[in-house]
């Protein structure tokens, strides 16, 4: 099975045989941060993402990286991927979470973009709580090459297990910006 996978993964990269763009961006919502670095997101082949997000009210914040994979249909781009996150959300519940997800980007015209994703880790795929979700969607909009802006939606919750309460870590729009090169 390992050489299987192995193998998998190794068509998947071939496959893929387009340069890996680099970015960077950040979100601002009412009461979150959200900093995000990609390479190979923008195209179809193999990406990789990381991303901190915290609240700024109470102070909660998670921390991960993913790896996933995309596939350009037309004016539609595909992915499907899995992250390791960090959860903070300071509620006794810190942990680890293993989501996997994917997403959905629709290119309208040549700059405008409407785009989401979802991730979630059921209770085998996590350490601290019984389940976390995050979803987050919204439009982008490409004046120049390279900067993009955005405004968006984006949600993480999570059910607490062993009495711990269910809780919203971040829940609300934001406005961001960033550059790939």
């Amino acid at each position: 099975m390992k050489k299987l996978n192995i193998l998998l993964l190794s068509a998947l990269t071939a496959i893929s045989g387009s340069a890996l763009a680099m970015g960077g961006s950040i979100e601002q919502g009412k009461n979150f941060t959200n900093l995000n670095l990609e390479m190979g997101k923008s195209s179809s082949g193999v990406y990789l993402e990381s991303n901190w997000l915290k609240n700024t009210d109470d102070g909660t914040q998670t921390g991960g990286v993913g790896a996933g994979y995309n596939l350009e249909v037309g004016p539609v781009m595909l992915n499907a991927g899995a992250k390791a996150i960090y959860i903070g959300p300071k509620k006794g519940d810190n942990g680890v979470a293993f989501p996997i997800g994917g997403g959905v980007n629709v290119a309208l015209t040549d700059s405008i973009h409407v785009y989401g994703e979802g991730y979630v880790a059921p209770e085998g795929l996590n350490n601290s709580v019984k389940n976390y979700v995050e979803a987050n969607g919204g439009v982008s909009w490409t004046p120049i090459k390279p900067v993009t802006l955005k405004v968006g939606y984006r949600h993480v919750s999570v059910d607490g297990k062993d009495g711990r309460p269910n809780h919203t870590l971040i829940d609300g729009a934001y406005v961001g910006g960033g550059v790939t090169f």
